[in-house]
């Protein structure tokens, strides 16, 4: 009877394993599309909020470097001139 037991709980460890990985497989695949999916998805609602924009961002981003050069030599400017050599006194 013991020997009967034993045989009844013997599972292929080679199947178990197959199963185990032509499911990580299968798993791996759906997560792959998921994660397609969702950047094309994101790709396409960046292009449309471009558009819908009224300044592209590539003119938003060379006024903000033109102000940021601007104070840069300003304040660059004041300190070399003797402008900031006291300290600022608040009140």
């Amino acid at each position: 009877m013991t020997s009967m037991r034993a045989e009844s709980r013997h599972v292929p460890t080679g199947t178990v394993l197959l199963t185990g990985a032509t499911l990580t497989v299968i798993g791996g695949v759906i997560g792959l599309a998921g994660a397609a999916i969702t950047a094309v998805a994101a790709v396409v609602a960046v292009r449309r909020r471009v558009e819908q924009m009224e300044t592209p961002p590539t003119e938003l981003a060379r006024r903000h470097w033109r102000r940021a050069r601007t104070a840069v030599h300003a304040g660059t400017d004041a300190w070399r001139d003797g402008h900031l050599s006291e300290p600022i006194r608040m009140g």
